[in-house]
């Protein structure tokens, strides 16, 4: 009875034995398995490039060249569990330019802090990629002419989202990217809040306000005013089928403005294997830089198609023609734009 006793210790004794080696072998391949994935995810190298022909139809002349439209080269990537960092150029002519160089703090699920300079959280298309934006130009709502934006800042913002809800806030300089001075101790703080009802629905709001400052002939500081941007935004994008529309507003001290727009598209396949899809889209936009001006607004229509050569946007070729009208004093200065893109990885 005693050996049996013993030989039944000796058994149990090997399989904990066994059965730790193994938990212990699991666990060091799991461990090994996300040091691979950090070391993979710790350099990313991503951008893409937009060359293209446009041309102005402006009386009895034709002007028109090639140039490069965009360019951008960044990378991005994990180090450890709770930090993530992004660097993006963009070599818009003879230079190049730092456009985001920011860091990630993720402490807990779902909170993101994000330090550096990158895109303030208020508007829809403008915080798009322009290689995913349905035409080579961006509409008004972007900051483009006559309706100033903010692009990218210098600040610190949180961001989260649980469920189908999303919220971003930052605080920010104010003088936009790569400005190493704050010429006023005010700060912009902008503040946006999206939700999704359904999978393929999204509607938002965003809202900024902060202060400028008029500089004398030795650069310093006058008079300070008052700003504020604020906009509503809507998109489906139900099968292959993408609508959007915004409506974004504001007011420089005395001077209120508002711009809007509306576009859509369709991607559908067709028998060649060497096209992934084609993309007819049509848009609106318009702008009123002065709401108690009259005869200043101006509107485009932009219609055009999209040739994508590969997916998710890396290869396509976007042809359109803008239709750009003046409320006040007509010029021809409608566009033709054939714009090829290339885009990595």
């Amino acid at each position: 009875m005693m050996v049996k006793t013993g030989c039944f210790a000796v058994v149990m004794g090997l399989l904990v034995t066994a059965t730790t080696v193994m938990a212990d072998a699991k666990s060091g391949e799991k461990q090994l398995k996300e040091a691979h994935q950090y070391k993979q995810q710790a350099l990313n190298i991503g951008g893409y490039v937009q060359a293209r022909w446009e041309g102005t139809l402006a009386g009895d002349e034709f002007p028109n060249a090639f140039r490069i439209r965009r360019a951008y080269l960044g990378a991005s990537g994990n180090v450890g569990k709770c930090f993530s960092y992004k660097v993006l150029l963009t070599m818009p002519g003879p230079s190049v330019e730092l456009y985001d160089a920011y860091v990630d703090v993720k402490p807990f699920k779902p909170l993101i802090i994000r330090v550096g300079q990158f895109q303030t959280p208020i508007g829809m298309e403008k915080l798009r990629s322009s290689s995913v934006i349905l035409f080579p130009e961006r509409t008004f709502s972007s900051g483009c002419h006559d309706f100033p934006l903010m692009d990218r800042d210098l600040g610190v913002m949180l961001a989260g989202k649980v469920k189908s809800i999303g919220a971003q806030v930052g605080i920010f300089n104010g003088e936009g990217r790569n400005v190493k001075v704050d010429i006023n101790e005010a700060k912009d703080i902008t503040a946006r809040l999206t939700v999704k009802p359904i999978d393929y629905m999204h509607i938002g709001g965003a809202y900024q306000m902060g202060k400028r400052s008029t500089l004398d002939t030795l650069g310093e500081p006058t008079n300070d005013w008052k700003f504020n941007r604020w906009g509503a935004e809507f998109a489906l994008n139900p099968w292959d089928l993408w609508f959007a529309t915004e409506i974004m507003g504001g007011r420089d001290d005395t001077i209120s403005l508002i711009t809007y727009y509306a576009e859509a598209g369709w991607m559908f396949s067709v028998p060649l294997d060497w096209i992934h899809g084609v993309q007819p889209a049509v848009r609106y936009e318009a702008i009123d830089p002065n709401t108690d001006t009259a005869g200043d607004t101006r509107s485009i229509i932009t219609a055009g198609i999209n040739l994508h050569f590969l997916p998710k946007h890396q290869a396509k070729l976007a042809l359109c023609y803008r239709m750009i009208t003046e409320e006040r004093t007509e010029v021809d200065n409608d566009q033709i734009i054939a714009q090829l893109q290339l885009k990595f990885p």
